[in-house]
């Protein structure tokens, strides 16, 4: 049905086309006509080659774009972004049309979660650990089916340090249980506070940069606070919860 439904639609496309099309025009205009916006500025080239990524009546494959970035060693090899070695859809985060100017990807998590729940659906048969991995999924999140991840199922199933623990701007404070104070959707908590301005116990939450352990502490950050008592884990002598160069009597800093 949906088959019949597409063929429809491109033959009412066509027929337009056929009708008030300007004398001379060829396919080309013919695909501009139907795209959904502009391609990307690295794929611009394709612009007259939609087949170049996508299958008649089926939409675009991933096997047609692995031959064009499988040998992407920088995107393979850091570890933020080498699980796409394992991912067999692009479509769920990349967007191409429309994007223009932009980068054409967004951060689906969930999408991301449907996918790995996938990818281990097909290796579970045979192999062992995905079959556990896969039953330990279905068992937590109460989900059967990759389509039933929701957001909430998403955040509990995703191993978020897998991908973000080198940029860990908790210095591993705080574990690698990113859920507990983070959402799928963004970074920054709602509603988060600092404790009050007296507080002194920042270095439950801060570590000093590497700065402070040696003579540019002295010789520089202290003088700066007009604080030459302070020692580095007293942060609260030279900064305020406002930001890390907002310093008190001074105002905000420019350390660079």
């Amino acid at each position: 049905m949906q088959a019949l439904l597409v063929v429809a639609v491109l033959a009412a496309v066509a027929l337009a086309w056929n009708r008030h099309a300007p004398p001379g025009a060829g396919p080309a205009a013919l695909g501009r006509l139907v795209s959904p916006g502009p391609l990307s500025a690295k794929h611009a080239y394709l612009a007259d080659r939609c087949t170049a990524c996508h299958q008649p009546m089926v939409g675009v494959q991933a096997p047609r774009c692995v031959p064009c970035h499988a040998a992407d060693t920088a995107l393979l090899s850091q570890q933020s972004t080498a699980f796409h070695a394992d991912v067999p859809e692009c479509t769920p985060c990349h967007l191409e049309h429309g994007a223009g100017a932009l980068r054409p990807e967004r951060m689906d998590h969930v999408a991301l979660a449907r996918i790995g729940w996938t990818a281990l659906a097909k290796r579970a048969p045979s192999d062992q650990d995905s079959a556990a991995v896969l039953d330990s999924f279905q068992r937590v999140l109460g989900a059967t089916h990759a389509e039933d991840v929701d957001t909430l199922e998403a955040r509990a199933g995703l191993a978020c340090a897998s991908c973000h623990d080198r940029r860990d701007p908790h210095l591993a404070r705080f574990g690698s249980d990113c859920a507990q104070c983070h959402a799928t959707d963004r970074w920054s908590i709602a509603g988060y506070m600092h404790p009050t301005p007296t507080s002194r116990d920042c270095v439950q939450c801060h570590k000093p940069p590497p700065s402070h352990t040696m003579e540019h502490f002295s010789m520089i950050s202290q003088r700066i606070a007009r604080k030459e008592h302070a020692s580095v884990d007293q942060c609260y002598e030279c900064h305020l919860t406002t930001s890390w160069n907002d310093i008190p009597g001074v105002g905000f800093y420019k350390h660079h």
